[in-house]
């Protein structure tokens, strides 16, 4: 990924990061939906397709639209390096995170998303629209910047959708979010895949509240974030009594749903992820217990 000094004063390229895995059918049509709304001619649209997965490597070799990139790779254990793994293939000033059966049917969503990230003076910072539930946005749009300060637009721990909360928990706790008015069709949504043992992954989560607040301090402790020192320290009172207790509660909430223990069939790919996560959590559990 280039040097951030390089790149403009404003946000002016967007590349999208699109995952899936087995579901042609809903892919390709979701696909052209979105580029259909596409307005910048820069923007880019990577599809990350495991190696494994031939219906859709058949399915990806047959879009003739040059801005979309077919990606295929050997797959990741981990949902967040499946979207890290495709950040080098067209850099940009923002990145934005998009699932399968989600297309954008907003004209013009990617210039929205360019304008709205360019508020941040320092190009740091995460790009949202309209709220998914009471806790979660429906979409990620992560800066290159900030892509830059955290390792990559997701932690590399998890197999399925926590990422999403390791990131709002560090956008609230850098104070760094900005909405675009960008809406998405989610009416063909099947479900999570592999959502195994949940309530395992909600604990390992809380236990890993250390990590995200030295990640956080990180970013707020770059030169060239630009922040008053009494609005950092206003944030840090933050991280502990409101933004970690809130995600607690979600988590809690979480682990006594009855369908908390997840689908079975633990297979190698999911006990590999599982055992380096047990490892990475073992020197905070007394901390979080």
């Amino acid at each position: 990924m280039g040097e951030t000094a390089a790149r403009g004063s404003t946000a002016v390229t967007l590349t999208i990061i699109l995952a899936t895995r087995g579901r042609p059918h809903i892919v390709l049509p979701t696909i052209e939906q979105t580029m259909a709304n596409v307005r910048n001619p820069d923007t880019k649209l990577i599809i990350a397709i495991d190696h494994d997965d031939a219906a859709t490597i058949s399915a990806a070799a047959k879009i003739t639209d040059e801005r979309v990139i077919p990606d295929v790779r050997q797959r990741e254990d981990s949902l967040g390096e499946k979207y890290n793994n495709r950040l080098s293939i067209a850099p940009a000033d923002v990145y934005l995170v998009m699932v399968d059966y989600a297309a954008h049917i907003t004209e013009g969503f990617d210039q929205n998303i360019l304008e709205a990230a360019s508020i941040f003076p320092d190009k740091i910072g995460v790009v949202y629209n309209h709220m998914a539930n009471l806790s979660f946005p429906e979409i990620n749009a992560v800066t290159h910047r900030l892509v830059e300060l955290m390792g990559g637009i997701y932690p590399a721990h998890y197999p399925y959708w926590f990422v999403d909360h390791h990131l709002d928990e560090i956008a609230h706790m850098i104070d760094r979010i900005v909405c675009a008015d960008v809406r998405i069709d989610t009416s063909r949504r099947p479900g999570t895949m592999d959502a195994r043992e949940p309530y395992w992954w909600a604990t390992f989560f809380d236990c890993l509240a250390p990590v995200r607040r030295e990640q956080a301090e990180h970013i707020l402790s770059a030169p060239d974030f630009q922040m008053p020192e009494w609005h950092k320290r206003m944030l840090k009172t933050r991280w502990k009594n409101m933004i970690e207790e809130k995600s607690t509660r979600i988590n809690e909430t979480l682990r006594r749903a009855v369908w908390a223990k997840g689908i079975g069939g633990y297979d190698e790919r999911y006990l590999r992820i599982k055992a380096k996560a047990m490892q990475v959590v073992a020197p905070y559990i007394q901390e979080a217990a």
